[in-house]
């Protein structure tokens, strides 16, 4: 009993640390972002392919960017892990939320009509966040260094920090279809859950009322609008938060050293002893 209570002691001590420590916080704010980002994209992808492309591309084609869009993350993370060897995980991450704002915000210029463009984004849009989201398990692992060599630990809290950032982020899963489903709901008249929401929202616009009339847009220029808009607004936040993250540089390579240096000095104790 005296072995438990110490143990859940030091659990919630790990715990306020943690609600302490800077580069933690921001990366949970900025992980949290990501994992809404990918799970919209999980649950309205086959909705933009629906309202968006239906019209333009063949059933057949719509599977495949279907299939790319699930197996290209995979593929492209070999690509992503060899840029982070070079030029590191923090500049990476950076430059992909980059790339993602700069695609939005071509695809918004571009319109809704460019049938072309609208595959190749909604499929990079899928590859770049899944990608992200698979490269920052390596972050996380530079968090338990420096969170080591900061606190003094004697051994690292790893499953601590991991299960702290499924918790932190855990929310996203959530929130994720909910806002976007109310999101569509208020802008366009659709609900996703009434099966004569369409038809419904097409007569709200031919009515003659004009209360009526200007209260909401078609539907497929609400899902335009929503695939374009979710993404610019999750990568202002995300480099906004990852603007805050300072273990990257001299700063990771000090936490590094420190690191082994403990490591080695451990294992000279234990060839001492």
């Amino acid at each position: 009993m005296y072995a438990l209570e110490k143990h859940l002691v030091y659990i919630i001590h790990c715990k306020w640390q943690l609600s302490k420590h800077r580069n933690f916080m921001w990366f949970a704010s900025m992980n949290l972002v990501q994992v809404f980002h990918c799970h919209f994209n999980n649950n309205f992808f086959p909705l933009f392919l629906e309202h968006l492309l239906s019209d333009s591309i063949s059933a057949s084609t719509g599977s495949i960017l279907l299939g790319i869009s699930y197996i290209a993350p995979h593929l492209n993370n070999l690509y992503f892990l060899t840029l982070c060897q070079r030029y590191g995980v923090y500049t990476v991450i950076r430059w992909l939320f980059v790339v993602k704002l700069a695609l939005s915000v071509a695809m918004l210029l571009a319109g809704a009509d460019q049938v072309y463009l609208l595959c190749i984004f909604i499929a990079s849009n899928r590859v770049f966040t899944e990608g992200t989201c698979k490269l920052l398990n390596l972050v996380i692992t530079d968090l338990v260094d420096e969170d080591f060599v900061v606190n003094r630990r004697q051994q690292a809290a790893s499953a601590l920090l991991f299960g702290m950032v499924a918790l932190v982020t855990k929310p996203g899963q959530t929130f994720a279809p909910l806002i976007g489903t109310w999101l569509l709901c208020v802008y366009t008249g659709y609900d996703i859950f009434e099966r004569n929401s369409i038809q419904d929202s097409v007569a709200a616009m031919a009515s003659p009322v004009s209360g009526q009339a200007g209260s909401t847009v078609p539907l497929r220029q609400g899902c335009f609008y929503l695939l374009v808009f979710v993404p610019i607004s999750c990568a202002l936040l995300q480099l906004l938060a990852w603007s805050r993250f300072t273990l990257h540089g001299r700063r990771l390579q000090d936490v590094k050293a420190q690191r082994q240096g403990t490591q080695h000095s451990h294992l000279m104790d234990i060839k001492a002893i």
